[in-house]
């Protein structure tokens, strides 16, 4: 498997007890930095982190039968691109599970930020199927809770898409 955006790894090392081999890759040199000193602090053996970008960078080596990422898609400007490119690294019916934001008023992020403000079923399932994928399902499965500047609290739902590729 593949965790895309795996920042320090919180999720692949939950997973690790299931899926036998990970390789968790990010961006950020500090990210994978704290991964690979988890990774070792840990033993955890299967779980390999490496710093990369499907975008602008070559993996020839990486073929994988499940891609996951969470919380990292709505980061992506181009994150069409990003699904293509998932596609390519994937087997013959391999899975895609994309945990994320649901459509929100551009709140979830204070400051300055450059992605998308989540997205909505419809525009991602277009995305994921013009990528060359079949949904398998997609459901809310989890709400953040945030407070704001204000001290306001904030809901903000998660959702959670699988498919397979075609």
């Amino acid at each position: 498997a593949l965790e895309y955006g795996s920042g320090t790894g919180l999720l692949s090392f939950e997973l690790q007890d299931n899926i036998p081999d990970i390789t968790l890759m990010d961006a950020s040199e500090k990210m994978t930095e704290v991964a690979l000193n988890k990774v070792k602090t840990t033993n955890s053996l299967n779980l390999r982190p490496i710093m990369g970008d499907l975008l602008t960078e070559e993996f020839t080596n990486i073929r994988v039968d499940l891609i996951y990422c969470m919380l990292t898609l709505h980061h992506v400007v181009e994150a069409t691109s990003l699904l293509e490119k998932f596609n390519e690294h994937l087997t013959d019916k391999g899975k895609l599970v994309i945990i994320d934001l649901e459509t929100e008023d551009g709140s979830f992020h204070e400051g300055e930020f450059h992605g998308h403000k989540g997205f909505s079923e419809s525009q991602l399932s277009s995305m994921v199927t013009s990528a060359g994928f079949t949904i398998i399902s997609y459901d809310i499965c989890y709400t953040i809770q945030k407070i704001n500047e204000e001290g306001i609290s904030k809901s903000y739902p998660i959702f959670m898409l699988i498919a397979e590729k075609y």
